[in-house]
């Protein structure tokens, strides 16, 4: 039998995928290091963790770390000898799985609350299986459990001052979910025992279990082998129709048969792949600019998306714009003049950004963006929190044409693009001089970041005026490029 111990995390790997569980215990150097943006979801998770414990205060903590781990074990079985009523980070082990539980609360009778903390706005299926492991660890290690818990957030929570952890966060019982998993729970146990005990890698094929209920860090492993626009490159197709595809021996998009059951969209990529000639509607690239008016304004906001809301009036996970970028062009082809808002990292951008917008764009003309209905959004958010200036920003999102629409609709699919439409992939094959290679910052998670970098107050003067110039250039970058491509399609309509 495996010989090592696992620790709960490890036993939600096995559940999602077994050769994931095999790959952490014995080629863990395949692991890329973890990534700025990963880090920063796991220090968000452990802020929100910090903060479920006011729901429930007055606790102990067990300080102990991953480094030490009998020691955590120890003074959780100390804690409880003591007779705790509540501990925070409690550790125990049986049956070769280690738990670190988030709240364990004592009942009058001795039993004890398993209580589990979540940055999630609902109760997950993952969630349920994670806390049946804590029970089976739990009830193996003597700890008669009364109720199962999940503290996750509340989505309609409204930030008004500091955070009220009574507020913030909804307790729902899943003591019967939970209960419904234990017996599964050893069986899954034991099947697990049983690959860690062979040297030899489990034959398990990519499919969604990759991505689905976590990113694998094996990813890039297992998919290596897979050629060049593979099946896996098509929009927006079901995982169905892909296990079915490599179910008939075909990886390469262009093998894919011309009877298989597509979409339009995808069958027009299929044709352009498969013949590398681009396709192009000019009628129906004319009828889209047939519906731009002039002044056009190309706008595009970059966005942070915090779990624990920086302002009063934000809510978890409220996509919250701190920069925009705005090219005005009077006519078509006509030069445009640039204007753009970057909020200064020590106050609410948005009271700013609406003055921006207000002050810039005109009673008349449309607003271009490229998928249109995320700015859209932005904007009708930006009314509701901010009454006073509903009227005037409530007028705006009406105005919009989307850039990506041609695309979309594959009026016009680049051979070069081979089915993907993103302004990053249409960029270079319509404009083969702009290119986002090379960019301090290139793409929205990493202007994410850089302002979340902004916002923690650690960086220099100089460090700070660095990012800002970055992330003015990227953003900037982004409206000059639909400049280009709205050129482009008037050249080819």
């Amino acid at each position: 039998m495996f010989g090592k111990r696992i620790s709960k995390s490890q036993f939600m790997m096995g559940r999602q995928c077994l050769k994931r569980l095999w790959l952490y215990n014995y080629r863990r150097g395949l692991m890329p290091p973890v990534s700025p943006e990963q880090q920063h979801v796991f220090d968000e998770g452990h802020a929100i963790g910090v903060l479920g414990r006011e729901y429930f205060p007055g606790g102990r903590l067990v300080d102990a770390d991953f480094k030490h781990v009998r020691e955590a074990v120890q003074r959780t079985a100390e804690l409880v000898e003591e007779g705790a009523g509540l501990i925070y980070e409690p550790a125990f082990v049986f049956d070769n799985v280690l738990v670190r539980c988030d709240i364990l609360k004592r009942n009058p009778d001795g039993s004890w609350d398993l209580i589990e903390v979540k940055g999630s706005t609902e109760v997950k299926p993952e969630y349920l299986q994670d806390a049946a492991i804590q029970r089976y660890v739990l009830a193996g290690a003597g700890l008669e459990i009364n109720r199962t818990a999940l503290l996750h957030i509340n989505k309609a929570f409204v930030r008004r001052g500091p955070i009220d952890a009574q507020k913030f966060f909804l307790l729902a019982d899943i003591t019967a979910e939970t209960a419904a998993l234990l017996a599964g729970t050893g069986d899954d146990l034991e099947r697990f025992m049983e690959a860690l005990s062979s040297g030899s890698e489990p034959q398990v094929g990519i499919g969604q279990h990759c991505s689905m209920p976590y990113n694998c860090e094996f990813r890039g492993y297992c998919w290596k082998g897979l050629p060049e626009h593979s099946i896996y490159d098509i929009p927006r197709l079901s995982w169905e129709k892909k296990n079915t595809l490599k179910a008939m021996g075909i990886l390469r998009f262009r093998d894919v048969p011309d009877a298989f059951d597509l979409s339009d969209g995808q069958k027009a990529a299929l044709r352009v792949e498969k013949s590398g000639r681009t396709l192009l509607d000019k009628a129906k690239i004319a009828e889209f600019l047939g519906t731009i008016q002039y002044p056009l304004y190309h706008i595009d906001f970059e966005t942070i998306m915090p779990g624990l809301p920086l302002y009063d009036g934000s809510r978890p996970y409220q996509q919250v714009p701190f920069q925009v970028s705005l090219h005005v062009q009077a006519a078509a082809g006509a030069e445009p003049r640039h204007f753009e808002y970057l909020g200064d990292g020590r106050a609410d951008p948005r009271p700013g950004l609406i003055g921006f917008l207000l002050a810039h764009i005109g009673p008349a003309g449309s607003l271009l963006a490229y998928n249109a209905a995320f700015e859209a959004r932005r904007i009708e958010e930006l009314a509701r929190d901010f009454p006073e200036h509903g009227p005037a920003l409530q007028a705006l999102p009406a105005r919009f044409a989307d850039l990506m629409q041609p695309f979309l609709e594959r009026a016009y699919v680049p051979a070069q693009c081979h089915g993907r439409f993103s302004l990053k992939k249409i960029l270079p094959a319509l404009v083969p001089d702009m290119t986002y290679e090379g960019l301090p910052i290139g793409n929205g998670g990493d202007a994410q970041l850089a302002y979340y970098h902004i916002l923690s107050g650690k960086l220099s003067d100089a460090e700070t005026e660095a990012l800002r110039q970055n992330l003015l250039i990227y953003c900037g970058q982004d409206t000059l490029a639909m400049v280009k491509i709205l050129a482009h399609l008037y050249q080819v309509s």
